[in-house]
């Protein structure tokens, strides 16, 4: 506890007495002072003990006093100590009654105490205190850090902060779900702070809010991030009955660096992890799936023992992915030259090529991961780590993004590398968490795969979630969290929705694609598959499509595409000129003929001609484009390029 005037009274060598303010002798003291001033307020900071002798001052006048005393009480002065037998026998009436008056405690300071002795008095306190407070935080560190490297992890980490600072504690993942509370009734209390844990996850770290003050009827409830990256990893809350003293400072504290130790990966580990994760991929694309299971071991738990799917994903416009590359290579490359270069250069040292204002051109929105396993195309800051319980993120594999044009280094720190943040239009953004500062790249394929491998970690699921260039590729257990998560990003999320945002604002949103429920031997064939139902979502302008779905659509909608244009209207423009020229309605009758599968008399009847007009019309078309129209193949283009032009 700080010193307070009732210490400093039971201090039997200043031999101070009380003669006014007995019931307020338990405030704290902050500071003890000697001044002789009329007014000493404007140098006081509030909590001081008052030392007088009344040298420049009437302390026999009731009315002076009243005004000094006044003054003090104002600032917060705690007390004061006036010297008899110094200016004055004794301490004067006209002080003590307005000392009582006010509230303010008076301390007889008796001649043969001098000043200087209650003022060491008070600061030997204090250091004790301070002392106290360090060597109770340092015990407290030592006492969570067994906890943290216990079998109960956190859970029991935050056992002993709630003891350390006698209230409750909570943590929460980055979703804002409650993970670990202790001790177990304060589930209740932790729930109600889930908005605001979310709210300051989305803030740069690291960030702290306090969201329910003791005063207002309830326990204290301070906020902490945890977290070392652009984003906090989990949030943790600390509810007390009080304001947080020294010592339990220093526990919450501790408290943090340790969760964030426990929740973050050392650099090495998230690059072997980067580099094994490919290494699985590359081995599963080429049907070598026995090996790819004695190279993960138990990294990935049943995952490639049980029915998969497999998840490609997308932004849903390639000029945006484009823009977006070459807007952060730009602004990298201003960062550069104005000395930000020694940075990247000692990044690329410890493995991670670093970037430079010419580096590789940006890839193609379709870049894939082929048979080989080799990815195709880079991605600035793809390379990222593993997040908490068995889920981890994985970066490609040899001659993919994380060699070719990573950032410098791993997890957010490759992704601060640009020093732009990349949002999900064509272009640059500022985070405005950052207050409009330059920040981290963010894409929507980062919010996808934090909202897969928080689901996955949450229900103690196995996920590989591998960034491929401009893409992302996901093996992840069929009827699990990590797919339920996929799906509902793309039903809820605005990120995932395809479409323009805003005057001037590039395509957004994203294009996934989703295999059939597959066993290991058939990785190949569900990559395959996620390919080409990522392909129909692009097409039908929908942000997730199922192989199972595919079958279920028209493919009509496949036909929208630039170079399916220009083959219907090759292949139609002679008999559309043949229409222009007033010469009949060739081009209409066909259209009729075909959707009555040749029928004469129906077709006829549509159109309002005779049979033997609109055989004389089909007999025109065949010999102005040089095909029968007995074949069926020429008859399907030719419906196919009547639709992909109507």
């Amino acid at each position: 506890m700080p010193p307070t005037l009732a210490t400093l009274v039971q201090h039997s060598a200043l031999r101070l007495s009380v003669l006014a303010g007995h019931d307020r002798l338990d405030v704290p003291v902050r500071w003890a002072h000697a001044s002789e001033l009329a007014d000493p307020t404007p140098y006081m900071d509030g909590g001081e003990l008052i030392l007088f002798t009344g040298l420049k001052l009437d302390a026999a006048d009731p009315e002076a006093m009243h005004a000094y005393v006044d003054k003090l009480v104002g600032k917060d002065v705690v007390g004061l100590g006036f010297a008899a037998g110094v200016n004055y026998e004794g301490v004067p009436k006209a002080l003590t009654d307005a000392c009582e008056s006010a509230g303010l405690p008076l301390l007889e300071v008796p001649r043969r105490t001098p000043f200087i002795a209650i003022s060491k008095a008070v600061s030997a306190a204090i250091a004790a205190e301070q002392y106290r407070a360090v060597t109770a935080g340092f015990d407290a560190q030592r006492e969570m850090t067994r906890a943290a490297l216990s079998r109960e992890g956190p859970a029991a980490l935050l056992a002993r902060l709630a003891s350390q600072v006698d209230g409750w504690a909570a943590l929460y993942d980055a979703s804002g779900a409650v993970v670990a509370t202790a001790p177990s009734w304060a589930v209740r209390r932790a729930s109600r702070f889930i908005g605001d844990a979310v709210r300051l996850r989305d803030r740069p770290t690291p960030a702290s809010a306090l969201v329910s003050e003791s005063d207002s009827g309830d326990d204290r409830v301070e906020l902490q991030s945890v977290g070392s990256g652009r984003r906090a990893k989990a949030v943790l809350a600390v509810g007390t009955a009080a304001p947080l003293g020294t010592a339990e400072r220093y526990a919450v504290h501790s408290a943090i660096a340790l969760l964030t130790l426990t929740t973050e990966r050392s650099r090495a580990l998230q690059e072997a992890e980067q580099r094994l994760g490919a290494a699985v991929l590359k081995m599963l694309l080429v049907g070598e799936g026995d090996h790819a299971r004695a190279v993960s071991g138990q990294l990935y738990g049943g995952l490639l023992d049980a029915p998969m799917r497999v998840i490609v994903a997308e932004p849903a416009s390639g000029a945006a992915v484009r823009v977006a590359q070459e807007s952060v290579l730009a602004t990298h490359a201003a960062r550069t030259r104005t000395g930000s270069a020694s940075q990247s250069g000692s990044a690329s040292k410890s493995g991670s090529a670093a970037w430079t204002g010419s580096a590789a051109p940006a890839p193609e929105s379709g870049s894939t991961i082929d048979q080989s396993g080799a990815a195709v195309g880079s991605r600035p800051g793809a390379a990222s780590g593993s997040r908490g319980g068995s889920a981890s993120r994985q970066s490609p594999g040899p001659g993919s993004a994380s060699s070719s044009g990573s950032g410098s280094g791993s997890g957010d720190e490759s992704r601060a590398t640009a020093g732009v943040v990349v949002g999900s239009g064509s272009g640059p953004q500022t985070d405005p968490a950052d207050g409009g500062a330059p920040g981290r790249a963010v894409w929507p394929l980062e919010e996808l795969s934090d909202a897969m491998e928080t689901a996955a970690a949450r229900n103690g699921e196995a996920v590989l979630v591998v960034p491929d260039g401009a893409r992302l590729v996901v093996l992840a257990s069929d009827g699990g969290a990590a797919v339920a998560a996929c799906g509902e990003f793309a039903a809820t999320n605005p990120l995932a929705q395809p479409g323009r945002r805003g005057s001037g604002a590039g395509e957004e949103g994203l294009a996934i694609g989703v295999s059939a429920p597959i066993g290991l031997p058939a990785a190949a064939v569900a990559f395959k598959q996620a390919d080409q139902a990522l392909s129909v979502a692009r097409r039908r302008g929908v942000p997730l499509v199922e192989h199972e779905d595919v079958a279920a659509g028209s493919v009509l909608p496949l036909l929208a595409d630039d170079a399916v244009r220009a083959f219907a209207d090759g292949l139609l423009r002679a008999l559309r000129e043949h229409d222009a020229n007033g010469r009949g309605d060739l081009v209409a009758s066909l259209r009729a003929w075909l959707s009555r599968h040749g029928q004469w008399d129906a077709a006829a009847a549509e159109l309002g001609v005779h049979r033997h007009t609109l055989r004389y019309r089909m007999r025109r078309v065949e010999e102005i484009l040089g095909r029968s129209l007995d074949d069926p193949d020429v008859r399907m283009e030719l419906w196919l390029a009547l639709k992909a032009t109507s």
